[in-house]
């Protein structure tokens, strides 16, 4: 009979598994390190771009930074002009206003039957001092005040009668109301 040896073939079978093997694990190690080595420069190319993107990011805030202080500066120099042109608004409603009252005043006042002595304003309102000849002629400015548009609660304070210079007899007042301008009312909205 003849003997075959297999224990050289299985020797050699198993140094060639081996080999493959060592050969597909050091193939997969270099395909590995390979991949790892362009993900890494990928990554890299990524980060480049990024960084890239931050630096255009901070001069882009930079320059908006510099038109934001510029708005904010012009908001507070539109702010100002807002407030002196509100103080000259109410300077011109202060300057025409008693000019105004005044005009309306003399358009109530009853001619050679009464005389206003003094007029004062506080608290809004309007207090009247003056001499008329009957308690008739102060009904009728009185009437006349409630008519005009530029007054409005219009009361009788007092009223008494007084000697004036020894023979004749007149009515002293004093009449509080509250005057309205219908010109300064409709000013802050038309006004220019």
């Amino acid at each position: 009979m003849i003997k075959i040896n297999l224990l050289p073939f299985r020797t050699a079978r198993k140094k060639e598994n081996i080999r493959q093997q060592v050969m597909i694990f050091l193939l997969s190690v270099v395909l590995v390190l390979t991949l790892m080595c362009g993900y890494g420069t990928m990554l890299s190319g990524d980060i480049a771009a990024l960084e890239s993107n931050i630096e255009m990011a901070s001069s882009e805030l930079v320059t908006y930074q510099q038109v934001i202080r510029r708005v904010k500066e012009y908001e507070n120099t539109l702010r100002q002009l807002m407030q002196k042109n509100s103080a000259i608004k109410e300077l011109e409603l202060g300057r025409a206003g008693p000019v105004t009252t005044m005009n309306a005043m003399t358009q109530c006042i009853v001619p050679q039957m009464m005389w206003l002595t003094s007029m004062s304003e506080k608290d809004g309102f309007l207090n009247i001092n003056g001499i008329a000849v009957d308690n008739a002629t102060i009904a009728h400015f009185m009437e006349r005040l409630e008519e005009s548009p530029c007054f409005i609660d219009v009361d009788l304070q007092s009223s008494q009668q007084t000697e004036f210079a020894d023979t004749l007899k007149v009515k002293v007042f004093r009449i509080k109301c509250k005057p309205v301008n219908p010109w300064m009312q409709a000013s802050p909205q038309g006004a220019t």
